[in-house]
C-alpha cells in the first residue's frame, strides 16, 4: 500500500513537471502566434538577403508579424527578392509607411522593421498590397565595408611608410648641409651685422636731431609749395599775354620775312639789272661822271650850271658868292 502511494505521488509529479514543461515551451516557442490569424503583404527588396521564413516583423520594437514564406527571386527583373509577409490582425499599418531590412543587433538575425511617417493620411494599407522596400545598412555591409576600408588602409599605411622614409632622408640632409655648424655661424654672423646696421640706422640716421631737420625741412618745403602755387597764379596771366605777344610777334616776323624777300629781290634787280644803278655799282667812268656832276650842280646851281671837268677843285679855295638855291636863288 505504501509502495503504491510512493508511485502516485511520481507519477503526479512527473505529470505536473510536463505540463509546465510544456507550457514553457508554449509560452517560449511563441507557438500561440500559429494560431493567430494574419492578413498578407507582398514587399519587394532590392537585396532580401538574411531574410528566412518567420523573420519577425515589427513596428516601434514591438513584433506584429512574420515572414510567410522563403523570399524569390522577382522574374520580372531579376534584380529583387519578393518578400510574403503575414501581418497579424489588429494591426494596421499607415499609408506611405517604410519597410526595411535591419538588424536586431550587432550579431543579431535580420528582421523587418516598419517605420511610420511623421505626416499621415488617416488610411492604412489594405490587405494583399505590393509595396517597396528597403534595405538598411547592416553588420555585413560594415564588414565588407570594413574590409574594403582596412585594404585601403594597408595602402595608406604603405604610403606614409614610404613618405616617412622620404622625410627621414630629407631630414638627414637639411641636418648635414643647411644646419651644419659653419652655416649655423654664417647664419649667426649675418644676424648680428644686420642687428648692427639697424642700431646703427637707428641711432645715426633716425636720430632726433634728424629727425628734427627733416621735420622743418618738410615745413619748409610744405611753405615754398604754398608760395609757388600764389606765384603762378600771378605769373599765369602774364604767360597768357605773353602767348598773345609771341602770336604778334610770329606775324611781324612773317611780315618782315615778306619784306626781306622784297629787298632780295630789289637787290637781284640791282645787282644782275640793266638800269643805272647796276652801271653805276659796276661801272667806275660812269660812278666819275656822276661825281663831276653833283660837285658842278652844287657849285653853279640848275641855271648857272656849267660842265667841268675837274671834279677834284675843292668848293672852299674858290671865292664865291653865298651858295643860292637849287634854281640860283639864294640860301640862309
Amino acid at each position: 500500500m505504501k509502495e503504491k502511494r510512493t508511485e502516485l505521488l511520481v507519477g503526479f509529479f512527473l505529470l505536473i513537471s510536463l505540463v509546465v514543461l510544456g507550457g514553457l515551451i508554449v509560452q517560449f516557442g511563441d507557438f500561440n502566434e500559429k494560431f493567430k490569424k494574419t492578413y498578407p503583404l507582398t514587399v519587394v527588396f532590392n537585396d532580401g538577403g538574411g531574410l528566412v521564413k518567420d523573420t519577425e516583423i515589427r513596428l516601434g520594437g514591438v513584433k506584429i508579424g512574420r515572414v510567410a514564406s522563403q523570399p524569390r527571386v522577382n522574374t520580372e527583373d531579376y534584380a529583387s527578392a519578393i518578400v510574403e509577409l503575414d501581418i497579424f490582425e489588429g494591426f494596421e499599418i499607415p499609408e506611405n509607411a517604410t519597410f526595411m531590412i535591419g538588424s536586431s543587433g550587432l550579431l543579431g538575425d535580420s528582421l523587418i522593421e516598419i517605420t511610420v511617417p511623421e505626416e499621415r493620411t488617416g488610411n492604412s494599407i489594405k490587405p494583399g498590397s505590393k509595396l517597396i522596400g528597403k534595405r538598411n545598412t547592416d553588420l555585413s555591409a560594415l564588414a565588407s565595408s570594413a574590409e574594403n576600408l582596412s585594404t585601403k588602409g594597408q595602402l595608406v599605411l604603405e604610403d606614409v611608410r614610404g613618405a616617412l622614409v622620404d622625410l627621414g632622408s630629407a631630414v638627414g640632409k637639411l641636418d648635414q648641409k643647411i644646419l651644419h655648424e659653419e652655416n649655423l655661424q654664417n647664419f649667426n654672423v649675418a644676424v648680428r651685422e644686420v642687428t648692427e646696421a639697424v642700431e646703427a640706422i637707428n641711432n645715426r640716421v633716425l636720430a632726433k636731431d634728424n629727425t628734427d631737420n627733416i621735420r622743418d625741412l618738410l615745413a619748409s618745403l610744405k611753405s615754398a609749395s604754398t608760395n609757388l602755387n600764389a606765384a603762378s597764379e600771378k605769373v599765369q596771366p602774364l604767360l597768357e599775354r605773353g602767348g598773345k605777344a609771341i602770336e604778334s610777334l610770329e606775324a611781324g616776323i612773317e611780315k618782315l620775312s615778306y619784306a626781306a624777300e622784297g629787298v632780295s629781290k630789289v637787290t637781284d634787280k640791282i645787282n644782275n639789272g640793266d638800269g643805272l644803278l647796276p652801271a653805276l655799282l659796276e661801272d667806275p667812268e660812269i660812278k666819275k661822271e656822276l661825281q663831276a656832276f653833283l660837285v658842278n650842280l652844287r657849285r653853279s646851281g640848275i641855271i648857272r650850271y656849267r660842265d667841268s671837268s675837274n671834279v677834284d677843285d675843292p668848293v672852299e679855295n674858290k671865292p664865291t658868292a653865298r651858295r643860292k638855291g637849287f634854281f640860283g636863288g639864294r640860301l640862309n
